[in-house]
């Protein structure tokens, strides 16, 4: 079975222990995608541009941040091998929600593999919102079936709305 594991460098150790009971070493090939998002860049410059006056980075600005965020997705690259050492490891830029839809498909994923978005990242435990856009988009539209892996809950961090 082809696994396509989506990190978001904060959930490499959660998706290597879903993955590790669930699917047997033997019986899987795994990749493990992260996706630079260079979308938000991107809106942040046509808004600067509809409010002020336009401002182009220079070429060397454009060169250490492709450098940054290409050093940090090998660290999350990297820190996804420590919990599933044998996984392929993928990368792309984009969108992730769409970027995610099409590594997917072009690598015939069997299953995709995906958390809520982090809490750590204003996610919530439970609800509607607690999915976030692009595990959603993901679960509407990849080519195949999808595994939300959510954190095990506790008594602690787990009560109902009133």
């Amino acid at each position: 079975m082809r696994v396509l594991c989506c990190l978001d460098g904060t959930n490499s150790e959660q998706i290597g222990k879903a993955l590790s009971e669930l699917v047997s070493a033997q019986t899987r090939t795994v990749g493990l995608l992260y996706v630079v998002d260079n979308s938000a860049q991107k809106e942040m410059e046509r808004k600067r541009e509809g409010l002020l006056r336009p401002r182009h980075t220079s070429g060397p600005l454009d060169e250490r941040m492709r450098q940054a965020e290409t050093m940090a997705a090998q660290e999350i690259l990297d820190e996804g091998l420590r919990f599933i050492p044998e996984a392929m490891l993928l990368q792309r830029q984009g969108r992730p929600e769409r970027e995610i839809v099409l590594q997917a498909a072009e690598w015939r994923a069997g299953v995709v593999v995906i958390c809520p978005r982090s809490l750590e990242f204003g996610g919530q435990l439970l609800g509607p919102k607690s999915v976030g856009h692009v595990a959603r988009f993901v679960l509407d539209h990849a080519p195949c079936p999808v595994l939300l892996v959510r954190a095990h809950l506790t008594e602690r961090n787990f009560m109902l709305p009133r």
